[in-house]
């Protein structure tokens, strides 16, 4: 997608040295680095910090929704935020951590008490569902993302309270142990509240994952989230958050992306975290509005391996040792890095390699690029810390194909991801199956309990995260096609218009090109969201419900009722890259 270009940061490793630069920081009139921001010198914030919401028992606990200041780096003024606020812990920004655990139902009231947006000068009310009142008083909806939830308590994005409501929502932890997080969900705003702080963690224990060290998995203090965002600030500390300036468009609030200049993880600027000599457990969350991340570690040497062990919906069968790890908005990953090996002193920076746009976007600042190749700092101390051996086997069940022959899927369906350009080439919306968000006969209606095959046809020029609400899927492959035929002879010639073409949209088989490859094995393992590359079709197992086609799923109830599957690049999500699909 062609977005504005801008002049932002420059920094990077001398690769053939094996060192790394600190960022060099570019002038630029409309963004700057704030002065005197420097790289690893603010402290993660732990997960003592973020604070803790025990649900392991059951029980019921309130969170508030508040506006904050919050002082992401110790050079900057304090920013105006958001934030969940519950527990022991004042949060200024996030949310606590919550921790559940499997078949242990708990309730969670939301209490909306959130004023003037410290983002308002960004809301677009042009999008559908924006409300005048969104910049003093905004819509909230809380969607607890790869959750096994009810319609009623899955945070709809038109599920919407206003603030002096609340909201009270169930959440039966149905499912296998897994990094879920919740965040604000309000159609038309999602982007705005989820980058002025309304995002936090949810993890659910199980057998394989009681989290106290048992199974040989590092346990507290020695587990940690990272929770990764790009951000972008004013002088005085504010967010910036640019409006858009392609041509046919220009001023208008409402960007194709946000790529901020400076990371984030956890509230701080590109922190540093010191670690003991040992082993530490991660949940890495991808909590940006439309950065994609290749992550990697380095030191003064090559790439460092580390293991991923989970993917959205839970644990892998066995560990995956791996260099670098794709990220697009939306996943997680859970992963082990091992600092025992190395002295005390050492330094290990977690890297980024990903372009923006991914995977296309320029790399050079020179020519528009919009890099960010520095997230955070590990400093190793001379602490011992965890040394058991990572286990070789994860799950007392091990994940197996959803789809066999002797249990094939019911349905096939071909679901597109379409772009909608202006006369001069500049992106409009980007929209799925070319229908707009609740469109008249663009609902997908699924059978309870039925197993499905969905071809996710990527038509655009960059990649997509797909997210599915409800269930826990499975990536069957990816396979190239021929984007410009298959659009030429389905839906036309640009500029598009959103509801032509189909639907449901044709197949795509008679443009297929070559052969599908299976993914990599950190993607076998359960996903609610998928990155759908450009040009190629990506192919999930969809179950909707706990027994579909009599296989073993990740979650163990099913439900019927109205659920959503969208884009997350939350300013894709915004502007109707979302559509409806109903289990009956």
């Amino acid at each position: 997608m062609d977005i504005t270009r801008r002049t932002l940061l420059e920094a990077g490793a001398a690769a053939g040295a094996g060192l790394l630069l600190a960022p060099v920081i570019t002038t630029a009139a409309s963004a700057a680095v704030p002065a005197g921001v420097t790289p690893f010198t603010e402290q993660l914030p732990t997960l003592a910090d973020l604070g803790v919401i025990d649900a392991t028992d059951g029980g019921s606990a309130t969170i508030e929704m508040v506006n904050a200041t919050h002082q992401f780096h110790s050079a900057m003024a304090a920013t105006p935020t958001y934030a969940y606020r519950g527990g022991a812990v004042s949060q200024n920004y996030l949310g606590p951590v919550i921790v559940a655990k499997q078949g242990v139902p708990f309730d969670l009231t939301m209490v909306n008490s959130l004023g003037a947006h410290p983002l308002a000068s960004a809301i677009d009310y042009g999008l559908d569902g924006v409300a005048a009142a969104d910049a003093t008083a905004p819509r909230a909806s809380i969607h607890l993302h790869g959750g096994n939830t009810s319609p009623g308590n899955d945070g709809d994005p038109t599920d919407t309270f206003v603030t002096g409501e609340s909201k009270t929502y169930h959440y039966g932890n149905t499912q296998e142990a897994a990094g879920l997080w919740y965040h604000d969900h309000a159609v038309g705003i999602t982007r705005l509240n989820v980058f002025a702080g309304l995002a936090g963690g949810y993890l659910v224990r199980n057998g394989d994952d009681p989290g106290d060290g048992t199974t040989g998995l590092p346990p507290a203090p020695f587990e940690e989230p990272l929770i990764i965002q790009d951000r972008m600030f004013n002088g005085d500390g504010t967010f910036l958050y640019p409006p858009n300036e392609n041509p046919g468009t220009v001023g208008r609030p409402w960007a194709p992306e946000f790529f901020g200049d400076v990371a984030t993880v956890n509230g701080k600027v590109w922190p540093n975290l010191d670690v003991a000599r040992g082993k530490y457990r991660f949940r890495v969350y991808n909590g940006s509005n439309a950065r994609f991340y290749s992550l990697s570690l380095k030191s003064a040497g090559p790439a460092n391996t580390f293991f991923q062990i989970g993917s959205d919906g839970g644990l892998l069968n066995a560990p995956v040792p791996l260099r670098t790890l794709l990220l697009g908005p939306g996943e997680r990953a859970d992963i082990v890095i091992d600092f025992a090996g190395m002295k005390p002193g050492a330094k290990v920076v977690l890297t980024n390699d990903a372009r923006v746009p991914f995977p296309g976007g320029p790399r050079a600042v020179r020519r528009g690029g919009l890099p960010l190749p520095q997230i955070m700092q590990f400093s190793v101390t001379s602490a011992p810390g965890w040394t058991a051996p990572l286990p070789a086997t994860l799950r007392a069940v091990p994940i197996r194909p959803l789809a066999t022959a002797a249990r094939p899927v019911a349905v096939v369906r071909t679901m597109t991801m379409v772009e909608n350009l202006n006369t001069f080439g500049s992106p409009l919306m980007a929209l799925l199956n070319n229908r707009k968000f609740e469109a008249p006969g663009a609902t997908t209606n699924v059978g309870t309990d039925t197993l499905e095959r969905w071809d996710l046809v990527n038509t655009t020029v960059d990649a997509h995260p797909i997210h599915l609400h409800f269930t826990q899927f499975q990536l069957l492959n990816r396979q190239k096609f021929d984007s410009a035929g298959y659009l030429a002879a389905n839906y036309g010639p640009q500029p598009l218009a959103p509801g032509t073409g189909s639907f449901p949209p044709p197949p795509v088989a008679a443009f297929l090109r070559g052969g599908p490859q299976v993914p990599p094995a950190n993607e076998q393992g359960w996903k609610d969201t998928v990155v759908a590359m450009p040009g190629e079709v990506t192919r999930i197992v969809v179950p909707f419900g706990a027994n579909a086609g009599g296989s073993v799923t990740a979650f163990q109830t099913s439900f019927t009722g109205p659920y959503v599957w969208h884009c997350h690049i939350l300013e894709h999500e915004d502007n109707d890259m979302m559509q409806r699909y109903v289990i009956a």
